[in-house]
């Protein structure tokens, strides 16, 4: 079986995880695999200058373009819309060749500014109408595509045996507050910050570490607030060195579109969490163990001064936060269901012989 995976870019969450980090479980699979991605590795350097915006429609109509030569692949793999406010690109795409997959993680039917977007929510309702089978990554999201009979829902996951705890936990004088994630979600932080800063002031061993492909200006030189650029080389050990993760998110439509997956970076390397209750979040830490949910701005100070206070709790947040990942949100869980979910819409079958799942494989709401 041979797979086109379209995919935003190589360094973008969606990518990364929603399909780069499969490409080996899928080739062992005896999948080929080609992966066209529209942003490169220049995207965090270019995107935000003053080229930005025509390097990005550079980009995507670079990737556009690739849907006009499906006819080498027995599948098409198209993560979210080529082109934001259009669904040429897919509609040609499943005109020339109809066994396309369509994946999306997001509230893509909103505009940047989140909200409604007459064009955008157009575009996404004729992709998925193009499509043979739609991925969504979270319950609300399939709603969304209003598809039941052709709609999967996967949630984004990391790889367990790469996203771990580190060898030993720091037993230093600082406890780290963490939050990761890209400059658009900065709009969530001051639902949190107040609570962070209050700590702060209150704890001398504490911080806040933000890291991000931009600075958030609000925090600029705050002794205590280290901001630092992300990397792919030192995601993982930056994550590690969070004591405490959060995750703020406002209820909106946008927000409930978020598949909860700072809360399973977190989880995955044994970080306790504090997130929003709001969207697929409580959903995936409801019950684990792993941490609190939070329904307020005011709700975040007693529970983040509870975990920077005490090392017993946050040890035993993490070790429940870990188990919870490996057991329903790592990739060799929903393996089995891409899988089959590529045998069906390619009519053709995988080997599995070389493949390893985990059984078995969990069910996610």
């Amino acid at each position: 079986m041979k797979i086109l995976f379209l995919t935003n870019g190589l360094t973008e969450p969606a990518s990364r995880f929603r399909v780069m980090q499969f490409l080996p479980h899928f080739r062992r699979a005896g999948i080929e695999c080609t992966n066209r991605s529209a942003y490169g590795a220049q995207y965090n350097r270019l995107a935000n200058r003053s080229i930005g915006p025509a390097y990005k429609l550079a980009c995507r109509l670079s990737r556009a373009a690739y849907t006009l030569f499906p006819d080498a692949y027995d599948l098409v793999f198209l993560q979210r819309t080529a082109l934001p406010g259009s669904a040429l690109p897919e509609r040609i795409a499943a005109l020339r060749h109809g066994r396309v997959v369509f994946d999306f993680d997001d509230s893509i039917f909103l505009g940047p500014d989140t909200l409604e977007s007459p064009s955008r929510r157009r575009a996404f309702r004729h992709a998925v109408r193009a499509s043979r089978h739609v991925i969504a990554g979270n319950q609300y999201l399939a709603e969304q595509a209003a598809a039941p009979e052709k709609t999967t829902v996967i949630p984004t996951v990391v790889d367990t045996d790469v996203y771990t705890p580190a060898p030993e936990r720091r037993a230093g004088d600082r406890v780290v507050i963490g939050w990761i994630g890209t400059s658009t979600n900065f709009v969530f932080l001051p639902q949190v910050v107040p609570a962070i800063l209050r700590i702060l002031d209150e704890n001398p061993r504490a911080v806040f570490r933000l890291v991000a492909n931009a600075r958030y200006a609000e925090l600029d030189g705050h002794p205590r607030v280290e901001q630092i650029p992300w990397s792919a080389e030192t995601e993982i050990p930056l994550l590690q060195s969070f004591d405490v993760g959060v995750m703020p998110l406002y209820d909106s439509e946008a927000a409930r579109g978020k598949c909860g997956f700072k809360m399973i970076q977190y989880m995955a390397v044994g970080c306790p969490v504090l997130a929003s209750d709001v969207g697929a979040n409580p959903a995936i830490l409801g019950g684990s163990g792993a941490g609190e949910l939070v329904g307020g701005p005011e709700g975040w100070y007693p529970p983040l001064r509870a975990l920077v206070e005490s090392a017993e709790l946050r040890r035993r947040m993490g070790e429940s936060a870990r188990r919870h990942v490996v057991r329903s949100y790592s990739t060799l869980g929903v393996l089995g269901v891409y899988l089959r979910l590529f045998e069906e819409v390619a009519g053709m079958a995988v080997d599995r012989t070389g493949v390893r799942e985990a059984l078995p494989a969990p069910s996610h709401p």
